[in-house]
């Protein structure tokens, strides 16, 4: 974990509880490790209370995660900050996004709810969906209860949420364990006493105060050991096929996007993370049909070839059963979509002539730097700089061959290597970097600017309930002029500054995920920075020459 991943994690738990103190909790267990709750109320300068309510939102958020202590036979628990699990905030808003294209307005406010609430009951859920979708004006004929809970069983059977329940073989450890598959997309059934109350509910006007409504005690709904959570991995699994799908549509075209938008739909829960199920031409055909695409078995054929001769041959055709057998391999894919954005990043760094020398490189396998030189036909200054630098930022490894065991500088070869590896992880600490810095500057510009915001936002709610009162369009137009010019103006450039900085956190955002699902599924690992002996070294240039 680099120092910015650090920074980058507490910024985004700031940001997500701005009360200060789950911030300087997280650190401290991030600092010190696991540790009991009675170590953490004497080290943090703050009262029991206000300890033991962080540790609890940020364990419902998984971000603290429980553990007995096993040191010794007392019943200790032990707390401990998860740095991974925080990172996951990054991509709140495309989790939320993502629940809307699928599953309309009901996914996305069930979506909302738990990653705001962290783990929740089903009842509750419910319960909260629907008094949103009343509070925001909606239909409550169109959203009502049953259609939200028909929208929760279509997220529970794609596995975009997780059953878990509580541990009851460890009753003083405050922890829940994840159900078993067979277990996962089962709804649990409320009771009749349940569903009357919620239906009786939502049929009494939501416009009545609630002082006048009657109280009726809650009763159990059958539901109360049952929790559930944001499954992550499937978002990103996701989004990580909208990606591919995305590579295929601009490099080919439309119809060979939908042709790996079929392969992917039909192999949609993988058991396997790095590739699909064998997936036939037969079943690829007939779901292609039945959506509507108009491909004859010819042309279709074609774009098959087409797509399995790419570049990149993350799509693999393993057998003619069936006219032909295909599989999606992931890494493969992550890998060709991981090497684009590097050399994005070479070429806005660095220009066209580190790129080219970063291309033959991974072409050529490994070259010295006389080698570099004649073969990127750039003058040999220019070609030190771009390689050093390229090696500074660890782009680029250096192998050493020696003539001898003293690795003397001056009977020694010196090899450069592309290993992508180390690249992502250049390159992911640089994205980790950048989105502190946009964060810190749109936390700037909001506080130098408050004033200004707060002036905005209550012109702004006199005018909205001025319309809702029927107002006249002199009365608007008068309470508009509150704002001088000069202010209108500034505002203007305060959005358009909010809106730049936030399109530039949505980018990296998506980059940030893509670089870290390489990660996740690359068998790569990154080479020891160390001398090397020859024999080890020579066997490893012949191979990649031959």
């Amino acid at each position: 974990m680099t120092t910015h991943h650090i920074g980058l994690a507490f910024d985004l738990i700031g940001d997500l509880f701005p009360d200060g103190t789950s911030k300087e909790v997280a650190s401290y267990l991030n600092r010190k490790g696991p540790l009991p709750f009675g170590a953490i109320v004497r080290e943090v300068n703050l009262s029991a209370v206000n300890i033991a309510r962080s540790i609890a939102t940020l364990a419902m958020h998984d971000l603290i995660e429980c553990s007995s202590d096993n040191r010794s036979d007392s019943k200790r628990v032990l707390y401990a900050f998860s740095l991974q699990r925080a990172l996951y905030i990054l991509h709140y808003a495309k989790c939320i996004h993502c629940a809307r294209q699928l599953y309309g307005f009901d996914g996305e406010l069930i979506i909302e709810e738990l990653l705001l609430n962290g783990k929740q009951r089903m009842s509750t859920l419910l319960i909260k969906v629907y008094e949103r979708l009343i509070k925001a004006g909606k239909d409550p004929t169109v959203h009502s209860l049953q259609s939200i809970k028909e929208t929760f069983k279509s997220l529970v059977s794609a596995h975009f949420l997780q059953r878990i329940l509580i541990d009851e073989t460890k009753p003083h450890i405050p922890i829940t364990i994840e159900e078993t598959s067979t277990n996962l997309v089962q709804i649990p059934e409320l009771t009749p006493e349940g569903w009357k109350y919620l239906i009786s509910n939502q049929q009494e006007d939501s416009n009545e105060p609630a002082a006048k409504k009657i109280k009726v005690p809650t009763p159990t709904f059958g539901d109360e050991k049952i929790f559930w959570k944001v499954n992550f991995q499937r978002f990103f699994a996701h989004l990580r096929d909208q990606e591919l799908i995305h590579a295929f549509t601009s490099r080919i075209d439309s119809n060979a996007g939908e042709i790996v938008r079929t392969m992917l739909r039909l192999a949609e829960i993988k058991p396997n993370p790095e590739r699909t199920i064998s997936i036939s031409f037969i079943d690829i055909a007939k779901t292609i049909s039945a959506a509507g695409l108009q491909l004859t078995d010819e042309t279709l054929q074609k774009y098959m070839n087409v797509i399995t001769s790419d570049v990149n041959n993350c799509i693999i055709k393993i057998g003619d059963q069936g006219r032909g057998t295909y599989e999606v391999d992931f890494q493969k894919a992550l890998s060709g979509l991981t090497k684009a954005h590097i050399q994005s990043f070479l070429r806005e760094r660095y220009g066209s002539n580190a790129l080219r020398i970063y291309n033959m490189l991974e072409e050529r396998g490994c070259l010295s730097q006389k080698q570099i030189e004649d073969m990127a036909m750039i003058n040999a200054k220019e070609a030190q700089q771009y390689v050093y630098s390229m090696f500074i930022d660890g782009m680029l490894t250096l192998e050493e061959l020696s003539k001898a065991n003293d690795f003397n500088p001056t009977r020694t070869f010196y090899f450069f290597r592309v290993n992508l590896y180390n690249g992502v992880l250049s390159l992911l600490d640089h994205s980790y970097k950048t989105m502190s810095n946009l964060m810190q500057r749109h936390q700037f510009e909001k506080e130098r600017h408050r004033k200004l915001i707060d002036k905005r936002d209550k012109v702004e709610a006199i005018i909205h309930s001025l319309r809702e009162q029927n107002a006249d369009d002199e009365q608007i137009k008068e309470v508009e002029d509150i704002l001088s010019p000069i202010e209108k103006e500034q505002i203007q450039k305060l959005d358009a500054a909010f809106r730049k900085i936030e399109l530039a956190q949505l980018q990296l955002t998506e980059t940030i995920l893509l670089l870290e699902m390489f990660l996740s599924i690359s068998k790569s690992v990154a080479p020891a920075q160390k001398k090397t002996g020859g024999r080890a070294v020579a066997a490893k240039l012949l191979e990649t020459r031959s």
